[in-house]
């Protein structure tokens, strides 16, 4: 506890210092670095109420840092239409519907006040707060910098069996587990999230965020760090042992390929070049690769069986939403899954689901078609606005929209591996989401305010022409 205290009490401090100091748009690279960096054992038991994490405690800060400093600012620049905010409030407001004809009421309204708190704050904090593109930059650098930290860690972890998640009092979720346990696929290495799975997840959005900085970067010293990182990166992903953040990163460094500047496909033929000679020259790595795949497909091994999981989730989903109407459109509540005892058939004997491992299995049943769609339009509407930004809009802001096209693809693709709507990389996501949103009419403004500097200083014939 004494841990937990002193981290809480230096994050509140720094962020503090920070906005008092440079401003709250300026906290706000502080605030996501923060956001991630620390695990959901990092937390505070108050009994009865939530549960007060680190991330909960800076989320707090930031609210009331909004209001006194930041909302005069949006205040004197007028209020103008914060993007994708009806949707979200049409979510609340269905996951309240739903809870309210929930089979375990006060554990779904207790879990869409938390969805409320712990990731409808963050998008409209970050979405009304930043107004300059150098802002995007720095949220996406404190972004890639902690995950470079926490892959300092996983290697530790892969190496030592050390972690740094055991430094933390325990603090028991739904995945279970202890860090740096050793399964059938070695230790596999989760540092501060709440499984490998979830670290690999944010393995996979970070390594294109790295990519992106890189086009950017002026400076050798920036550049040596950067490529450091992303093989630091590689190597954590690796050693997650998982495979659906594999085929994430794949999906992405595959449209950056396609979509990408010229920069990055050099930058990706690089890589590619690197991983074939750590395949010839380890052929270890490559023989493990090739045993995953072929244990995969047998369904009589420990990952054959995984893979066949998501499957019967989906098959015991139908079944279920298929009894009632009711609960096909408005589902058995926000986080009632692990409270619906449900038993079904897997591989030819009867089993009792207490696990999801699908984001999308635990929308559906938990808010129905309805709040699954609602859910749909959010995350396609952001990647269709990134798409379409990456392909019009010019150089480098381009760029930085595909990156967040990638990012957004990653995650969703991750949906269907992983119930995914909690912890570091849930924020991580929905910052990003409030930054692709905003950021075409950041560099639009951007451009405007340039002119306006610059026509004053012409010559009155240049003005007359």
């Amino acid at each position: 506890m004494g841990l937990v205290l002193a981290l809480d009490f230096s994050c509140v401090t720094l962020l503090l210092v920070v906005a008092l100091m440079k401003g709250f748009e300026r906290a706000l690279p502080l605030a996501a670095f923060l956001m991630l960096l620390f695990p959901y054992e990092s937390q505070i038991k108050i009994p009865g109420l939530f549960d007060l994490t680190t991330q909960r405690i800076i989320i707090m800060e930031l609210v009331i840092l909004y209001i006194l400093i930041e909302r005069k600012r949006s205040a004197a620049e007028g209020d103008q239409k914060l993007p994708l905010c009806g949707l979200i409030l049409l979510l609340v407001g269905w996951m309240l519907f739903s809870s309210a004809n929930s089979v375990v009421p006060d554990v779904s309204f207790k879990a869409t006040l938390s969805q409320v708190f712990d990731f409808a704050l963050p998008y409209y904090l970050f979405a009304r707060s930043v107004s300059k593109c150098e802002t995007v930059e720095k949220i996406l650098f404190a972004f890639f910098s902690v995950v470079f930290v926490l892959s300092i860690f996983g290697a530790f972890e892969a190496y030592t069996g050390w972690s740094v998640l055991a430094q933390f009092p325990v603090a028991p979720h739904r995945f279970g587990g202890m860090p740096g346990m050793i399964t059938d696929r070695g230790i596999r290495v989760q540092a501060t999230f709440g499984t490998p799975i979830m670290f690999g997840t944010a393995l996979a959005m970070s390594i294109p965020m790295g990519l992106y900085l890189l086009t950017q970067s002026k400076t050798v010293l920036r550049k040596l760090f950067l490529w450091s990182a992303i093989f630091l990166m590689f190597l954590n992903i690796f050693k997650t042992g998982s495979r659906g953040p594999w085929i994430a990163l794949i999906l992405s460094l595959t449209i950056l390929l396609f979509l990408g500047r010229g920069a990055t496909r050099r930058q990706l033929a690089f890589i590619a070049m690197l991983s074939v000679s750590v395949l010839i020259a380890r052929p270890g790595v490559w023989q493990t690769l090739v045993n995953l795949y072929e244990e995969t497909n047998n369904p009589d091994t420990n990952q054959g069986a995984s893979y066949e999981w998501r499957y019967a989730l989906y098959r015991i989903t139908e079944r279920e939403l298929s009894k009632d109407l009711g609960r096909a459109i408005w589902g058995f509540g926000p986080e009632s899954f692990y409270y619906l005892g449900l038993e079904g058939e897997f591989q030819g004997a009867v089993w009792k689901f207490e696990t999801c491992d699908s984001e999308v299995v635990e929308l559906l049943m938990d808010t129905g078609c309805i709040g699954f769609l609602i859910v749909f339009l959010i995350v396609a509407k952001a990647a269709q606005s990134s798409l379409r930004n990456a392909l019009r809009m010019p150089a480098p802001a381009n760029s930085l929209c595909l990156l967040l096209f990638v990012n957004i693809v990653a995650f969703a693709f991750m949906m269907t591996n992983v119930e995914i709507f909690w912890g570091q990389q849930c924020y991580m996501f929905w910052i990003l989401m409030a930054l692709t949103m905003t950021y075409p009419g950041l560099v639009y403004s951007t451009s405007k305010r340039d002119v306006r500097e610059v026509l004053p200083q012409q010559p009155a014939s240049a003005l007359a022409l």
